[in-house]
């Protein structure tokens, strides 16, 4: 995990924030829903449970952005589009039996996310 961090160009910030994943050029196709575990202008860290995600991936990404004082003091959203760099296997970040099926899925923004308040 350290390789990744020396590899960054850009530095992230552990937020815990609600973000929905949908494969690109599948309309009407399943929704993920998630929890990021970092978040940085480059990209972020999400986990989610019983994902079917690949590596190279195309996503449409939709975070909820809480009102934060003197961050976003009336909150929004933040949309965009981005690929997925990495799946981690199943396991790697579960805490108990029932949730081992949780992945976390490594994610590159293809431009910087558009918010709207």
């Amino acid at each position: 995990m350290n390789e990744d961090k020396d590899r960054r160009r850009h530095r992230r910030l552990g937020l815990r924030l609600t973000v929905l994943c949908q494969k690109v050029g599948r309309f009407g196709g399943t929704v993920y829903a998630g929890n990021t575990i970092n978040v940085g202008p480059g990209g972020l860290l999400a986990e989610f449970g019983d994902c079917r995600l690949e590596d190279g991936e195309l996503v449409s990404i939709d975070m909820t952005v809480p009102p934060t004082e003197g961050l976003l003091d009336c909150g929004g959203r933040l949309s965009g589009y981005a690929r997925i760099v990495r799946v981690d296997r199943p396991h790697s970040l579960a805490t108990t039996q029932s949730d081992s099926m949780t992945r976390a899925v490594a994610l590159e923004f293809c431009e910087s996310p558009k918010l709207q308040v």
